[in-house]
């Protein structure tokens, strides 16, 4: 495998603590804030949704540790891109590299930058929901522009920012669930079923909410993207990611016990933001506008990650030839930023969509079927690279990796058995990257062959 050696090379300055800032930054955000009034709907009993939030934090956990040994042994920019690439080739490699780029961040940062939108114009207007029409969607590129402009400023700029708004996001989260808890009244504990309309039938409500609960873990991973740019990354990258899972896996816990101290899964169905209408139950109107801004902060800090993750997934394509040689140059900043301008603009071209529901679904379709992919490189990579260094192992092996990708297999035939028309779409859509793929890598190799 041939590869491109830009003028700069990316910065080895970040330690554990930035890594746990970047993973919880990432994950806790439009999940946990945009999607609780959706899983209320398709579920309709407490303890079911409890459930079905332990359980994705379950399958959140045992894919932490599967990748953080592949993380460990192959501590390049890039995260999945590289793990798929190393056990299938760089045409699988580039599948799972671009389908990050342009369908699951790239969808992901649009939903936060729409989240952010209508919840602004909530603060602004005072009413309980975003107006309709474009308004959204084109508040929703400005916000991806202060981005860009941010992140132009350097790695170490847009990390400070990072982990202090994760700090911030940290108090507003555990604040949020205390309110609930204590002051609640346990109303979704006392209701056994969903009171309005009716909790989406059978098998398709489970499916379309764990879309929703994924879709909030979404992001565990993140942290892997910028290996190359963590000191001692045999060390710190699986601290990085079995604590950042962990962490956010309490954190969700706690805040959904809060919402259904203080409000009915029939109250929350439906609700834009869930956190602000169960403060406002316990405390009245003002606390639900406090809790308000407290969620713009925490949507802030979560999007902000997107601008820091998706550029090093284009650099490292870049550095194997998977992508434009232009997107692999770094500036004098450290910053990859032919990358970040090509990120930007395609999150702000989703945003205009001002979609949430439907870019989540779709989103978590695709980045499903592309983790499994990756997850089957654990396997490949046990036999096809025994002597590679493994600093941290999977424990459990082989049992625990095989459990884990079963899991991934079953939820990928439910997904597709109860939304077909959205599975033809994810299919047809990973489809042309297979063949855009194979394509790019002949290319390559002919190139390859032609120099050698």
């Amino acid at each position: 495998m041939t590869t491109t050696t830009p003028t700069r090379k990316l910065k080895r300055v970040l330690r554990v603590r930035d890594g746990l800032a970047v993973t919880v930054g990432i994950v806790i955000g439009a999940g946990i804030l945009g999607t609780p009034g959706l899983i209320a709907g398709y579920l309709g009993d407490p303890l079911v949704i409890l459930a079905m939030w332990f359980f994705g934090g379950v399958v959140a956990g045992l894919s932490t540790l599967v990748l953080a040994e592949m993380a460990a042994a192959l501590p390049e920019a890039g995260g999945k891109y590289v793990y798929a690439r190393y056990a299938w080739g760089d045409t699988m490699g580039f599948v799972a590299g671009w389908s990050e780029l342009i369908v699951t961040r790239g969808f992901s940062g649009a939903s936060k930058a729409v989240l952010i939108s209508a919840y602004g114009f909530r603060l602004v207007t005072g009413e309980s929901a975003a107006p309709d029409g474009p308004w959204v969607g084109i508040v929703g590129v400005a916000v991806v522009l202060a981005y860009f402009t941010l992140h132009t400023r350097g790695l170490k700029t847009s990390t400070t920012f990072q982990n202090v708004t994760t700090a911030i996001k940290i108090l507003i989260i555990l604040a949020i669930a205390a309110v609930g808890i204590v002051g609640g009244s346990a109303a979704g504990a006392s209701s056994s079923s969903m009171l309005v309309g009716e909790a989406t039938a059978g098998l398709l409500g489970y499916a379309l909410a764990y879309q929703s609960i994924s879709f909030a873990y979404y992001g565990w991973e993140d942290a892997a993207k910028m290996s190359e740019e963590v000191v001692d990354p045999g060390r710190a990258l699986p601290r990085i990611l079995l604590g950042g899972a962990m962490a956010v896996m309490v954190l969700y816990l706690l805040m959904n016990v809060s919402f259904l101290a203080a409000l009915t899964p029939a109250e929350m169905a439906g609700s834009e933001l869930v956190a602000a209408d169960a403060t406002a139950a316990v405390f009245g109107g003002a606390a639900g506008t406090v809790v308000l801004v407290a969620s713009l902060l925490i949507l802030i800090s979560s999007a902000n990650v997107n601008f820091l993750g998706l550029p090093r997934v284009a650099y490292g394509l870049a550095q194997h030839g998977l992508a434009p040689k232009a997107v692999g140059e770094v500036d004098e900043r450290g910053t990859p930023r032919n990358a970040l301008v090509m990120i930007s603009v395609w999150i702000g071209l989703l945003a205009l969509t001002g979609s949430f529901e439907f870019l989540i679904r779709f989103m978590m379709t695709v980045a499903i079927t592309v983790d499994t992919m990756v997850l089957l490189g654990y396997f490949k990579l046990r036999a096809s690279m025994p002597e590679l260094e493994r600093p941290f192992r999977m424990p459990g092996h082989p049992v625990l990796p095989a459990i884990t990708i079963l899991l991934y297999i079953a939820i990928l035939v439910i997904l597709v058995s109860t939304q077909p028309q959205l599975a033809m779409g994810a299919g047809a859509m990973l489809a042309a990257m297979l063949v855009a793929g194979i394509v790019t890598t002949r290319r390559k190799a002919v190139r390859s062959t032609s120099s050698a």
